[in-house]
């Protein structure tokens, strides 16, 4: 019988739009938000977040192209894409963390409560907002604060020596009152920062109400709200059946259902392990960059993503804009780099504004063959007679070094590799490339990052005399990715992604 309801809880794990063939139960995909931004060389960047695990929360294995299908409609749509995580991005997250308090969770509360603080807590960014809440006979309360005010909290966290089946729902409803009153961020040019909800409950799943329809609304509210519900089941006196309530809340919400060790007397390692598993699913979720043009047609289609191969998956449908925004702002006609970044626009003017233009092109130009001839002639010390061609000088014999290449171009007459700032303060400029190129937070790196996220002396590109590029990652924290995949060392090619802390650059080699 035991063995019956924990294959149930399981099922109520995977996605709710998850294969119903009963063959192909062991990997879920969730498509969390879909955002489609102007790019600044041309087309769109359709963003697809993308959460893909196994059944017990270990994230799945996509770094495979060919793990990876979208479809647009019924159709499949084959277009090029950059594999990313979401913890480079810089939307925000807001945490509420129900915790059931009764008198039969008390020996476990201390052990919840240190790896919550260690795991999860101590791994958000100052911009995350977290609640914790308790609940048992009485619903519980709370407000959403930073990460490190969270924490202080957690030292309180005790049982309140209720006996009686708990306010879980109650509970639900205040948690999701307080993520729709979450504050949203800007960023420095003023556009509102994405912002990804969820709620964390552990507990074991009984509630005073009993109603079965009540859990699965309050999963289709929290869905409907954009809320995934993670719960993590717990029954100290090993009575599962209630368990499947957290797993609809799981399910109807498109979260996650874990279970620590398996059993009713979990240890601290155990508890560690889940909360660990549930950190890394938050920050390491899937961020697929398409690269689309108008000419593909998908603005306010519907999408899913289905995996292949070993972990066959798919996810919910999820409508793509009708429009191209930055940051949840229009931005149609500019291109997206932290925010919306409109073009220059020349200036108007008439039939006499070209005449006047064109002309004092031409005569600036006359001038100039004027000076340069003036300096020239200078330069050869001799005067120039009328009629008499002057004789060509001789060349200079070279003594040693390859000959001269021209601006712009390496000596063997390549154009010098650079790199293309797709976001960041500095969305839109194109660098060249040197042997050495320097990228970091240090004052004087050639390319300046200060964003949180990247090191000192982050990573470097190596250049040839023939314009061959190797970067390298020189240790950092927050590593070093080429499509969405960190690297160590990578040889560059053309087009490919770099991103480093929460900047994306784009390697040209010609």
């Amino acid at each position: 019988m035991k063995r019956a309801v924990f294959l149930a809880l399981l099922a109520l794990a995977s996605a709710a739009h998850a294969d119903d063939d009963a063959t192909k139960p062991s990997y879920r995909a969730v498509v969390d938000r879909v955002d489609l931004e102007p790019a600044i060389v041309s087309g769109y960047r359709l963003r697809v977040y993308l959460s893909a695990l196994a059944i017990e929360g270990q994230l799945l294995d996509l770094t495979d192209p060919k793990s990876i299908r979208l479809y647009v409609g019924a159709s499949e749509k084959k277009v090029p894409y950059a594999l990313g995580t979401y913890d480079a991005t810089n939307s925000d997250t807001a945490i509420v963390i129900i915790v059931e308090a009764t008198v039969d969770f008390g020996d476990a509360l201390p052990m919840i409560a240190e790896a919550l603080d260690r795991e999860l807590l101590a791994t958000l960014n100052d911009r995350a907002q977290v609640a914790v809440m308790t609940y048992g006979e009485s619903t519980g309360s709370g407000k959403l604060v930073t990460p490190k005010l969270a924490r202080g909290k957690l030292a309180a966290l005790a049982s309140d020596g209720s006996a009686g089946d708990p306010a879980l729902l109650d509970t639900i409803d205040r948690a999701l009152q307080l993520l729709r009153k979450a504050s949203i961020a800007t960023d420095d040019s003023g556009q509102p920062r994405p912002l990804r909800k969820m709620i964390v409950v552990i507990g074991d799943g009984r509630d005073r109400a009993g109603d079965k329809d009540r859990v699965t609304r309050a999963g289709m509210r929290a869905a409907k709200e954009g809320v995934r519900i993670h719960s993590i089941a717990y029954s100290p006196s090993d009575v599962r059946r209630p368990l499947l309530v957290l797993g609809e809340l799981s399910k109807k919400s498109l979260g996650t259902f874990r279970w620590p060790g398996r059993g009713h007397h979990p240890t601290p390692d155990s508890w560690s392990d889940t909360f660990k598993q549930l950190t890394s699913e938050i920050s390491k979720q899937y961020v697929l960059t398409y690269f689309v043009t108008a000419d593909d047609d998908v603005a306010g289609k519907r999408m899913h993503v289905v995996t292949v191969g070993r972990t066959e998956a798919t996810s919910n449908d999820v409508k793509i804009p009708d429009a191209p925004t930055c940051a949840g702002a229009p931005c149609e006609t500019g291109y997206c780099g932290d925010h919306c970044v409109q073009p220059h626009e020349a200036s108007g003017g008439g039939v006499m504004h070209w005449i006047l233009l064109i002309g004092g092109i031409g005569l600036g130009g006359m001038l100039v063959l004027g000076l340069v001839g003036f300096a020239m002639s200078k330069l050869q010390g001799q005067p120039q007679m009328p009629g008499v061609p002057r004789a060509a000088p001789k060349p200079k014999k070279q003594k040693h070094g390859p000959a001269m290449a021209a601006p712009g171009l390496l000596p063997n007459g390549r154009p010098i590799p650079g790199v293309l700032i797709m976001s960041g303060p500095r969305s839109g400029e194109r660098l060249l490339l040197r042997n050495g190129f320097l990228i970091g937070k240090q004052p004087g790196s050639d390319l300046l990052i200060e964003d949180g996220y990247t090191s000192s002396h982050h990573a470097q590109i190596v250049m040839d005399a023939h314009g061959n590029c190797r970067l390298y990652d020189q240790g950092s924290t927050n590593g070093t990715f080429v499509n969405g995949v960190r690297v160590t060392e990578y040889v560059l090619e053309h087009g490919v992604t770099i991103r480093i802390g929460s900047t994306e650059l784009r390697f040209l080699a010609q």
